[in-house]
């Protein structure tokens, strides 16, 4: 129905004193003409003698008039204001009501009501069953979506289920896409080959076709629309489908997709391809919305992590430059200070380093030539290791970040004191295999059975803070190492770190 005149004219059946004054200041826009009458029975009247676009009524007993409008005027937009119970949005809709407004929280109840009423009088050359059918699915799916008690993957399944209802398909699904490989990640339905877990080639499914159109793809019969050669109908029989594609933070996630076998008797909808485009908008919303919440997570154990680290292998060097403090304040040897300074030095360079890894996240170790024989003396000088003695047996290259390699090396001997003894023997060198280096000591060993959780944060079998092994791993990890532990010849700890040389 065009608007009567350049006006949308509204006739606002105002029910209750509180109301006043709601519809009328949309006068001044000059794009709405508002008829306000507080009598039932002259708005009725009025109805009969002139013409309207569109009919507004307010709370109370709004149900009973709108059923009394649809009886003289039944094809005449009606919204209903509502003020009272959410249940009030159904029982509106199914009467027909054409749209439905709860101002009881709005802060601006005015703009919506006029968006409402554009969207009644704009939708009104439809088919009143279809617009009325479309407004209580989107009801649902505003409801589902909001519920605050429904998991993700709950609210996705009923999403799932309703899609299928208001469709009239047997299945709806949602797949990943990673390449040429299609996963289905939640289906509902009874299709064998379309159920969660399903993996295919991307080539052989409907849903390559989907990726490749600017909207959603919808085919009412796939046979008479030329797919009865293709793959993907001869894979799945498919006669329906509409899907449409899913992206999170722009880049491709997969597909959201309704089908059945039989084809449909009538073409999708445009409010039916909405209804698909909205369900897919509030999917890529909820994936994008957890993903910042696992970056977020990631940053925060950084975080944590970055602040154990820094506190656990500043210690080492903090004790040495301790102890050469003491021994230069009775000595005065120039040497002792150096030893100092050196210390420091170590401080500023681990502070250094730990802050850029802080900065850029699991960053990937830069590699460069090392030689090891130097860095372990480096390692072996910043660390307090009382009367132990060091071994080095072969003098490999390895392609490693100078800084964190050291970094390895110390917390790997600090490890060897702590648990071997302060006269412990601790020695490196090259795997015999070539493919990297070891640091063995000969002191109690770790069980087989507890090899594997020496790397876990907090993980300690002495007295020790069990954060330097975690450190190992993490190093290990950003250069692509292998770290393992085994028992060395003397039948102490020997950790082997593999990948190390090129």
């Amino acid at each position: 129905m065009e608007p009567s005149g350049d006006s949308v004219r509204i006739l606002y059946l105002r029910n209750r004193p509180d109301g006043e004054g709601f519809v009328d200041p949309l006068d001044d826009s000059g794009e709405f003409a508002v008829t306000t009458v507080e009598r039932r029975e002259r708005g009725l009247s009025l109805l009969d003698d002139e013409s309207f676009d569109c009919v507004v009524g307010d709370a109370d007993d709004g149900l009973d008039l709108l059923s009394t409008v649809r009886e003289r005027r039944p094809d005449l937009p009606y919204v209903l204001v509502a003020r009272e119970d959410d249940g009030d949005a159904e029982a509106a809709l199914a009467r027909g009501a054409a749209e439905y407004l709860d101002c009881r929280s709005d802060d601006e109840p005015l703009g919506l009501l006029a968006v409402r009423v554009e969207n009644a009088v704009a939708s009104d050359d439809g088919d009143p069953a279809e617009r009325r059918g479309n407004d209580s699915y989107l009801q649902k799916l505003y409801r589902t979506a909001s519920d605050a008690e429904l998991t993700f993957e709950e609210k996705r399944r009923r999403l799932l289920t309703l899609g299928r209802e208001r469709l009239g398909v047997d299945v709806g699904f949602v797949s990943r896409i990673d390449g040429d490989r299609f996963e289905i990640v939640d289906a509902v339905g009874s299709h064998e080959l379309l159920q969660s877990g399903r993996t295919a080639p991307l080539s052989e499914t409907y849903c390559r076709k989907t990726l490749d159109s600017e909207e959603s793809l919808a085919v009412r019969d796939a046979a008479s629309e030329g797919w009865s050669d293709d793959p993907a109908y001869e894979t799945y029989g498919l006669g329906c489908y509409i899907g449409t594609e899913v992206r999170v933070d722009g880049e491709l996630y997969g597909t959201l997709c309704f089908a059945d076998g039989p084809p449909r008797q009538r073409s999708f909808t445009d409010s039916e391809s909405a209804f698909v485009e909205l369900v897919s908008q509030w999917l890529q919303y909820e994936l994008e919305r957890r993903a910042d919440a696992e970056v977020l997570r990631r940053q925060n154990d950084r975080l944590e992590d970055f602040a154990s680290v820094l506190s656990h292998d500043l210690r080492n060097p903090l004790s040495i430059a301790e102890m050469y403090l003491n021994a230069a304040e009775r000595s005065g040897d120039a040497q002792d200070f150096e030893q100092v300074r050196d210390a420091h030095g170590r401080i500023e360079e681990l502070i250094e380093k730990l802050l850029t890894l802080a900065r850029e996240g699991e960053a990937r170790a830069r590699k460069t030539p090392q030689d090891l024989s130097e860095t372990t003396a480096d390692a072996w000088r910043t660390t307090e290791t009382g009367d132990a003695t060091l071994r080095t047996a072969d003098d490999p290259t390895v392609e490693a970040d100078g800084e964190r390699l050291q970094q390895l090396l110390e917390n790997l001997f600090r490890n060897a004191v702590e648990h071997a003894g302060r006269d412990a023997t601790v020695e490196v060198g090259a795997l015999d295999d070539g493919s990297g280096f070891y640091v063995a000591d000969d002191g109690p060993g770790i069980p087989a059975g507890e090899r594997e959780d020496v790397y876990d944060h907090g993980y300690s079998t002495g007295g020790g803070t069990g954060l330097g092994l975690t450190i190992v791993r993490h190093i290990a990890d950003a250069h692509d190492w292998t770290v393992s532990v085994t028992e060395s010849e003397s039948g102490g700890a020997r950790f082997e770190i593999r990948g190390a040389v090129a």
